[in-house]
């Protein structure tokens, strides 16, 4: 009797490969593509590296050296490939895991580490130098920025303009962009501060005149991911303003807001909502109170309108009397 099994019908699909077979194969695709990106970057086909230490493919872990036939190309490794060095015409890499790492690649950059202790880096746009954790530098053709106890505390400075910046880890930032300042307590990587204070503002805004003024400033107290502030003061060209509660960084979700001009536009915008509001022109005005009573000026027809129960009942003093409305009918009255 025949052990062998008898053959798939013709038109069936062939027999599919176990997981562990389809995963060897994927690792070892895997492995062969990492090989491949850490091959090193020949040249010309001369400079083709060949074993020179005959050892077993099993042993090259511990010990693996291999050179091009004209020396100029050539590296070798030991102890599972934490110590090394590489060379490659000019391009030249050592390392002693973790405590020493070398790379120069001229005219291009130039890196060293000791950890530790020391680390720098050059290359033709800028120089960086760290010594130890305790102090370190970037400084380059456009700007400079020194540390102290990195990440803590930074300073940059522009080479080129008047913009420079500083800083402390989570309590405080302070920018200077010339004319323009701006300092932060204690911020929480750009999602919300305590208070922040910016300065040398441009004098005018979005139909707000300059007034004369060579510059403006903000403060506002507690900012919680830009989506509410607990107290803002902003003091722009003619205009003051002052807020409480500013929801999603519009003043006109502030349910307390009072807003003024200055100079020859003494306008007011303010309220406390909704128990307040007053909005005041040079040629008219409206004064409100409450949902029960409120009261509209307007200086140019010289008449005053007081009124009550959201306007269901009005009186209204004008020049040739006085008259009362219901439900906007006049009731009594010329």
């Amino acid at each position: 009797m025949s052990s062998r099994l008898p053959a798939p019908p013709v038109g069936a699909a062939p027999p599919t490969r176990g997981p562990l077979r389809v995963g060897s194969a994927l690792l070892l695709t895997l492995l062969v593509t990492l090989g491949g990106c850490a091959s090193s970057r020949l040249d010309e086909p001369g400079k083709v590296r060949h074993d020179k230490v005959p050892l077993s493919p099993w042993l090259s872990p511990i010990f693996d050296y291999s050179a091009s036939d004209d020396g100029t190309s050539w590296q070798w490794s030991a102890l599972l490939w934490m110590i090394a060095a590489e060379r490659e015409n000019e391009t030249r890499h050592s390392r002693v895991f973790p405590f020493w790492w070398r790379n120069s690649d001229p005219p291009y950059s130039d890196s060293t580490l000791l950890f530790p202790l020391y680390y720098s880096r050059n290359s033709p746009a800028e120089r960086r130098r760290f010594y130890s954790f305790l102090y370190g530098y970037v400084d380059g053709d456009e700007a400079r920025t020194d540390w102290v106890l990195p990440p803590f505390f930074h300073y940059d400075r522009s080479k080129t303009e008047d913009v420079s910046s500083s800083g402390f880890l989570f309590l405080y930032d302070y920018r200077n962009e010339g004319s323009r300042q701006a300092f932060t307590l204690l911020p929480i990587l750009g999602l919300a501060h305590a208070a922040k204070f910016e300065w040398g503002l441009p004098p005018q805004g979005v139909n707000v005149p300059a007034l004369g003024r060579s510059g403006s400033r903000r403060f506002e107290l507690l900012n919680l991911l830009g989506f509410i502030t607990l107290f803002g003061y902003d003091d722009v060209g003619d205009r003051r303003e002052i807020r409480f509660l500013t929801l999603l960084s519009s003043e006109m979700l502030s349910p307390i807001r009072s807003w003024r001009g200055r100079g020859d536009d003494p306008f007011v915008r303010e309220w406390v909502f909704p128990l307040y509001m007053n909005v005041q022109d040079p040629a008219d005005g409206w004064f409100y109170v409450g949902p029960l009573w409120g009261r509209i000026s307007d200086r140019v027809e010289q008449t005053e309108t007081d009124w009550w129960l959201l306007g269901l009942l009005s009186r209204k003093a004008a020049p040739e009397g006085v008259s009362w409305s219901l439900f906007g009918l006049t009731v009594w009255g010329p």
